[in-house]
């Protein structure tokens, strides 16, 4: 049986577990191909495209508020090329996290059904490691699901190579320590993918896609208890004791977890068939991908709140292309993954979110998850990109003044400036005294002249990977209290000082660092990449 355009899927049955490379390593009748290489492994990371991010309107070439700094530091830290395997590049398809680990699933276009997981470490968080890759011939998967110990899996699978009735499949896989293991429980559903997931107590619930049902599982026995018939379903959510689903056809549909009772529904926009759309929830509200309308927020009961539109993009990008796929709730700020047009963010004020900008990215992005400091962006061929917004906790910077200057700081000679806050910025030239403490991300150089002092206090991200010019060049002393990531080269020039402060900070440099004579650096501190030895 082939499969119909833009479905996801997965493989049932047992894994033989093995240690292969990417591409056409093991045999096709393996259920699962396990890869856990760290030498092949380390080669899906790229580093090229690391270092600082900018929101950007998109419609313009500057930044949102041009000449201003911004207030939303992050950096790009690493991208995860896709699986390739049998010649085929594999298409990144959703994102799940559980504490240290990340788990992405893949699928195949067209009508082979070919489908991976990966598992990726970010518990050194400037420094992301792919620990285990899993291929599945003969499967694609469109949704995996941490809890408890568990990856829950949806896709669909060849219905002539796997003995099933349909090719929409839910399944539970047991983990070991957090990784991959060598089998899994599959229960077909009616349709052709499934879709969706979410986990309550003792019950999992699946969507499956046209021709789908809305079912609900028994955790301990994997036995499906209910099914409720809904055409064309996209997405799965549980909020409180309620489960809803969205339908591209039939809109928002509420039910009661435990009786699978109709509750509410209302009508959401219509678009393609089987296009990826998902929904998530800020308080009672629920946000729901609206293909080429955007992203619109109701309440529960029906009512709309907000509607956004995707951005307006000019310049050499496909139209069609520039449509809201996938939506990620994280506290007061949300991420809109737009296509083409990359992730948009948006703050909650007053109850309403208000648009700080666009993080502008390469390829597609089909698909986004934020959890703690990272946003995870699933981008079809392009693979996972992962962002980490630049952060601090526990330190105080209360006796300090928020900094809302430009995106050029600059510090000449009798200055003694003192900031705090979290600001994106252009460059900054230090010719005297300069402290800031909370949250800060350089896009391009950092020049601390003779005699002058930088004291950070805090997190920063500095340059870009691909430009190693744009550097951190030190003439005079800068102290660190915190974490330090340098995404271009360090040069300490004559007479330099690096100080460390405290018992906690941390250095991770990317390039290179280039020490002239008489060069001191002191103090207790993390090298994570034993650059400075």
């Amino acid at each position: 049986m082939k499969k119909i355009a833009l479905v996801l899927s997965l493989c049932g049955l047992f894994l033989i577990q093995s240690c292969q490379s990417d591409d056409n390593s093991g045999s096709v009748d393996e259920k699962v191909i396990l890869n856990t290489s760290s030498e092949s492994l380390s080669k899906r990371i790229d580093l090229s495209g690391s270092g600082v991010l900018d929101l950007v309107t998109l419609n313009t070439t500057g930044k949102t508020a041009e000449g201003q700094a911004g207030t939303f530091p992050m950096s790009l830290l690493a991208e995860v090329a896709p699986p390739v395997y049998g010649g085929k590049t594999l298409m990144a398809t959703h994102v799940d996290v559980k504490d240290n680990y990340v788990y992405v699933s893949y699928n195949t276009q067209g009508d082979t059904y070919l489908g991976g997981i990966d598992v990726i470490d970010i518990s050194s968080p400037n420094n992301p490691k792919l620990v285990v890759q899993a291929i599945l011939p003969n499967v694609d998967i469109s949704t995996v699901l941490f809890d408890n110990g568990k990856l829950y899996i949806a896709g669909a699978v060849d219905v002539d190579l796997n003995n099933v009735p349909s090719p929409a499949f839910v399944a539970q896989m047991p983990l070991q320590s957090g990784l991959l293991t060598n089998d899994y429980v599959l229960n077909s559903l009616a349709g052709y993918v499934g879709t969706g997931l979410a986990v309550a107590d003792s019950k999992y619930y699946a969507v499956s896609g046209n021709n789908g049902v809305l079912a609900k599982l028994d955790k301990t026995t994997n036995i499906i208890e209910t099914t409720i018939a809904v055409d064309d379903l996209r997405a799965l959510g549980r909020i409180d004791n309620k489960i809803v689903v969205l339908s591209g056809t039939d809109g928002i549909k509420v039910y009661n977890a435990g009786t699978l009772n109709l509750e509410s529904s209302f009508v959401t926009s219509t678009d393609v068939a089987e296009a990826k759309r998902t929904i998530d929830f800020q308080g009672n509200n629920v946000l729901v991908s609206q293909g080429y309308k955007g992203l619109e927020v109701y309440n529960l009961t029906g009512t709309l709140l907000q509607s956004l539109a995707v951005p307006a993009v000019v310049g050499d990008v496909d139209q069609n292309d520039v449509v809201t796929n996938a939506v990620s709730v994280n506290g007061d700020y949300v991420y809109v993954a737009n296509g083409a047009a990359g992730i948009t963010v948006y703050k909650t004020t007053n109850g309403n979110l208000s648009l700080l900008g666009t993080i502008d990215l390469s390829g597609s992005s089909n698909y986004v998850k934020s959890v703690g400091d990272y946003i995870y962006v699933a981008s079809g061929n392009g693979g996972l990109k992962i962002i980490k917004k630049v952060t601090v906790s526990a330190i105080d910077c209360s006796s300090f003044a928020t900094y809302s200057g430009g995106e050029w700081l600059n510090v000449n000679s009798g200055d003694n400036f003192s900031y705090k806050g979290s600001a994106s910025l252009q460059g900054i030239n230090v010719n005297d005294k300069l402290t800031f403490c909370g949250s800060l991300a350089v896009a391009q150089g950092i020049n601390i002249n003779s005699g002058g002092v930088f004291t950070m206090k805090g997190s920063m991200a500095q340059g870009n990977y691909n430009n190693p010019y744009l550097s951190l060049n030190i003439n005079g002393t800068m102290k660190i209290e915190g974490s330090v990531v340098i995404y271009g080269n360090l040069i300490m020039n004559s007479g330099a000082k690096l100080e460390f402060l405290g018992s906690d900070s941390e250095i991770t440099i990317y390039g290179s660092v280039i020490k002239n004579s008489g060069v001191t650096i002191t103090g207790t501190y993390k090298d994570t990449f034993n650059k400075l030895k």
